[in-house]
């Protein structure tokens, strides 16, 4: 037996390419991308292997690979099968960490790998047959390390870090691919001439603390020395529920302003709705088409509710107030969610 717990790390493979291709199981093969606005969200194994990547311009991607089959991302859907994904994991899983609507950290009550690789394996046979999407999960004795693991998964599989991997990624793995180390800190450690984590043992401490600061330097010295994070912190229950739409998409009308926040708040109501959740308030982050930060609107109530009938009224007034430039799209949150059953307590 492991003297340790050992993680699962869940990540949908090519996710809103995968709820595209749920009804469509005839293109599996064949090269496919979902668009938002005029940008490639996900892009399948297929279209991959032929160049094409998420971020991309439509008009680059069909240069890329002319014979890549389009379709607007189906926002619903998407946000459907992301809650239901997480309803399986809260299922099977004593702590659940979301990363985003398609990945999670996953404290299954493992404490050895077969138990893990087992629970792995059952968890991707549940999605697919639910779901009729793949996960791939990665196995490992930290965070760092099934993330690592869920990595080499893919697409579609299960990889377990074990020990002897471990070990030699702690020497050996590019600070380029250590999750949660971002450009300014891996500039800063380029000139100290930290290219991989074997690298930091030549840095003194001190050094380190100076060019990266305290937090950065423990958490780099952490992960160095295998003392990195290992704990699932689970999220209880949700106290915000968002949805997001584009101004344009590929091949429909153009939606006006109004019309994509109705359409975001009426499925976020439902989906509360579904989950017995209420909430007491609604932001709106408007994304203008300039690349600028987001103009970000709020309204609150004493009352919680899951009513579109109360919101929409609501959100339209919000923009009715409100100047805004030319949008790429939108982001609406319900926030302040709880339970249906406690709404009643706070009439009094």
């Amino acid at each position: 037996m492991a003297e340790f717990p050992v993680l699962l790390h869940v990540d949908a493979d090519a996710f809103f390419a995968s709820v595209v291709l749920r009804s469509r199981p005839e293109l599996v093969a064949r090269p496919v991308a979902a668009v938002a606005h005029v940008f490639i969200a996900s892009a399948n194994y297929p279209a991959r292997d032929r160049g094409v990547r998420g971020g991309t311009l439509v008009q680059e991607a069909l240069r890329q690979c002319p014979e890549l089959l389009l379709f607007d991302v189906p926002r619903a859907e998407v946000e459907e099968v992301g809650d239901a994904m997480f309803d399986i994991f809260h299922d099977v899983a004593r702590a659940v960490e979301p990363g985003s609507i398609e990945e999670a950290f996953l404290d299954v009550g493992a404490r050895d790998w077969t138990t893990a690789v087992q629970a792995g394996h059952t968890l991707r046979a549940r999605v697919q047959r639910e779901l009729g999407i793949a996960v791939s999960v990665g196995v490992g004795r930290t965070k760092l390390m099934a993330k690592l693991a869920s990595r080499a998964a893919k697409p579609d599989g299960l990889y377990v870090m074990d020990a002897a991997q471990e070990a030699r990624l702690r020497t050996s793995l590019p600070m380029t691919e250590v999750w949660g180390i971002g450009p300014t800190t891996l500039h800063k450690l380029s000139t100290l001439g930290v290219a991989k984590l074997g690298d930091l043992d030549s840095i003194p401490a001190d050094q380190l603390l100076r060019v990266c600061g305290t937090t950065m330097a423990r958490k780099l010295s952490r992960i160095r020395d295998g003392t990195d994070d290992a704990v699932v912190n689970s999220v209880e229950r949700r106290t915000v529920l968002t949805a997001e739409g584009a101004i344009r998409g590929y091949e429909r009308p153009d939606k006006s302003l109004t019309e994509l926040m109705e359409t975001c708040l009426e499925r976020l109501c439902r989906r509360a709705d579904r989950a017995g959740l209420a909430g007491t308030g609604i932001t709106l982050a408007l994304k203008p088409d300039s690349g600028e930060p987001p103009i970000v609107l709020k309204q609150n109530r004493l009352v919680a509710t899951a009513e579109p009938e109360t919101w929409l009224p609501i959100g339209r007034e919000l923009l009715g107030h409100q100047w805004v430039p030319r949008l790429a799209g939108m982001r609406v949150s319900l926030t302040g969610l709880i339970p249906v059953e406690r709404v009643q307590q706070t009439l009094f």
